[in-house]
């Protein structure tokens, strides 16, 4: 009798290990069927994006940072001029020795590798216009006022202190044809279209895009290019922005009663 009972247990042992094993087997698929066991989305695949650009890299407000923003109301210190200013060795509008086709070196050399690719495109370039200092720039826009007008001249031209090629880091291009030299046409002509479409990969962008001149203060300007380095040039290139919209700044269609002064040479 007892051989019998302890037989009889086996079997009832036996029987309920295999119930256990069914148990989990059945609850490890419905585990796997569930959302715990599948990747999790990254935020490019559920369509969002991490923007990991750091926009501290560079001050805003110092005349020697490559990132420096001028504009109508923010200015220029009247004496700064840019200590590493070079001639780039690409086609010029003017004489070697013309303060006008200078360039900061780091704006020159990435000038030259831009022009380099666009020749091997069959995309022709030249310079036609860089460094200014604040005094030049004051004979400018003085000479476009008496020919233009006031209105007109706030349109396309700055005011001595407020034009980024006191920096060093703009630079006006043509076609080597010279059509369309310093127009708005530009942008229809191969030159203009190649530099729109590729300029940033060499840390340039159009400044002075169509229809924004209520953001940036002046007409659109497709020969017009400011260097700020090849992260920055692609953020403002993907983005659509100005570059105050993409650091937060205010927009100044206009020059406002309070002017910001940039920080001087240190």
């Amino acid at each position: 009798m007892p051989r019998r009972i302890n037989k009889n247990l086996a079997i009832f042992i036996i029987i309920l290990v295999i119930a256990l094993l069914t148990s989990l087997g059945l609850g490890y698929e419905k585990l796997s069927d569930s959302k715990i066991d599948r990747p999790i989305s990254s935020p490019k695949e559920s369509g969002k994006k991490i923007n990991q650009f750091n926009k501290s890299q560079h001050s805003l407000n110092e005349a020697t940072s490559l990132w420096v923003i001028v504009n109508k109301g923010r200015q220029l210190p009247k004496d700064y001029r840019p200590g590493n200013l070079g001639v780039p060795a690409v086609s010029l509008r003017d004489s070697r020795s013309s303060d006008n086709m200078l360039l900061r070196s780091d704006a020159a050399s990435k000038l030259e590798n831009l022009f380099a690719d666009a020749s091997s495109a069959g995309i022709k370039l030249m310079l036609v216009s860089g460094y200014r200092s604040y005094a030049t720039q004051q004979v400018v826009y003085t000479n476009y006022v008496k020919a233009y007008g006031q209105a007109y001249s706030d349109a396309t031209s700055a005011r001595a202190g407020h034009s980024e090629h006191q920096t060093g880091l703009a630079a006006d291009v043509g076609a080597v044809s010279r059509r369309c030299e310093l127009l708005k046409c530009f942008a229809d002509l191969e030159e203009g279209a190649w530099i729109t479409q590729n300029a940033h990969r060499f840390g340039y962008f159009v400044r002075y895009e169509k229809d924004k001149q209520s953001l940036t203060g002046y007409d659109f300007e497709p020969w017009h290019l400011r260097y700020v380095g090849k992260e920055l040039a692609t953020q403002i290139k993907d983005s659509g922005q100005t570059l105050e919209q993409f650091f937060g700044l205010p927009a100044f269609s206009d020059y406002p009663s309070s002017i910001y002064r940039l920080l001087p040479v240190r």
